[in-house]
C-alpha cells in the first residue's frame, strides 16, 4: 500500500465513512477508490482518471487536494494530460441545425391569384354575351364599341379584384401574426438533499449548456441513467449540447469556481459546501 493511499484511508476511516459512502458520494467505483487506498493506479481506467479521481476522493473526506498532491507529488502519476475530445462549435451547430420551414403564405396567394384571373376572364365573358343579346337581332352589333365597352368595364372590376386580393394578403399578414409565441424557459428549484440540488426545466432542452470556470474544480456530468458524458479538471470554459438527454447530474468538486447555465440562465447552488450537485429534469421532455 502506497503513503498516499495509507493517509487517505487513515482520514476515510478516523471519519468514519465507508467505501460504500463514499461511492455514493464520489460516483466512483468501489474497486477504483480500492485501487487508489493500495497505490494500484494501473488499475484505474487511465491515468488522466488517477488524479482526477484522487482529487475527487480527498475533497469528499474534507482534504484539500491541492496540499495532497504537492506532498505526495512522488507518488502521483504525472502523464501527459489526457483530453477528452468534445465535438467542435461548428459540428455542434450542424448537428443541431433544423431543417427551415417553408412559407406557409406562398401557395395561399397562389390559389388567391388564380382565382382573381378566372373570375376576370367570367366577368368579362358574361359582359360580352349581355351585350350581344341585348342587340336588335336584324342589326349586326359594332364589335368595335362592344369590345371598347367591354374592356373598361372589365378594368373596373379588376381594380376591385385586385383591391380585394390585397385585403386577403393583409389578412393572411395578421394570421400569420397571430401564432402563439413559445411557452417561457423555466428552471425551478425543488429540494436540496445533501449536498445535491434538485431543480425541474420546463420550455426547453439541453441544447445549450455553459460551464464558465473562475479557476479549476473536477467536472463529472452524467445522465439519468448513470452514465457519464463528460470528465475533467481543467479551468476551461465549455460547452454542450445535450438535447437528447431529459436528466442531467453535474458533479462540482469546487463549486466555487463554476458558474452553470441553461439556455444562458444561471443555475444558483442552493449551499455553502465547495462540493456540490446539480441534477436537473426536464418536467415536459418528448423523445
Amino acid at each position: 500500500m502506497s503513503e498516499l493511499g495509507q493517509h487517505l484511508k487513515e482520514i476515510r476511516e478516523q471519519k468514519n465513512i465507508t467505501l460504500d459512502d463514499l461511492q455514493r458520494t464520489t460516483k466512483i467505483q468501489k474497486r477504483y477508490l480500492i485501487a487508489i487506498e493500495e497505490g494500484h493506479y494501473d488499475r484505474l481506467p487511465g491515468q488522466f482518471y488517477a488524479r482526477a479521481f484522487i482529487k475527487t476522493y480527498a475533497e469528499s473526506i474534507g482534504l484539500d487536494p491541492e496540499e495532497l498532491f504537492d506532498q505526495f507529488k512522488s507518488e502521483l502519476p504525472n502523464p501527459q494530460q489526457e483530453t477528452v475530445q468534445l465535438p467542435s462549435r461548428t459540428k455542434r451547430s450542424n448537428i443541431s441545425a433544423r431543417p427551415t420551414k417553408r412559407s406557409k403564405s406562398q401557395p395561399v396567394l397562389t390559389t388567391i391569384l388564380t382565382i382573381v384571373i378566372l373570375a376576370i376572364i367570367a366577368i368579362a365573358a358574361t359582359i360580352i354575351i349581355q351585350n350581344y343579346l341585348a342587340a336588335d337581332g336584324a342589326e349586326q352589333p359594332d364589335m368595335n364599341q362592344n369590345v371598347e365597352g367591354d374592356f373598361y368595364e372589365t378594368e373596373e372590376d379588376g381594380d376591385s379584384d385586385v383591391s380585394g386580393d390585397e385585403e386577403d394578403e393583409g389578412n393572411e399578414d395578421e394570421l400569420v401574426e397571430d401564432e402563439p409565441e413559445p411557452d417561457p424557459i423555466e428552471l425551478n428549484f425543488v429540494e436540496t438533499q445533501g449536498i445535491t440540488s434538485f431543480y425541474e426545466l420546463h420550455g426547453a432542452l439541453f441544447e445549450h449548456v455553459r460551464i464558465e470556470m473562475d479557476g479549476t474544480s473536477y467536472i463529472d456530468i452524467q445522465n439519468g441513467l448513470g452514465r457519464t458524458l463528460y470528465m475533467s479538471d481543467t479551468g476551461e470554459d465549455i460547452e454542450f449540447d445535450f438535447s437528447e438527454e431529459e436528466e442531467l447530474i453535474f458533479n462540482f468538486g469546487r463549486s466555487t469556481d463554476v458558474q452553470l447555465f441553461i439556455d444562458d440562465q444561471p443555475v444558483d447552488f442552493q449551499t455553502d459546501s465547495v462540493h456540490q450537485k446539480i441534477h436537473i429534469t426536464i418536467s415536459d421532455f418528448e423523445e
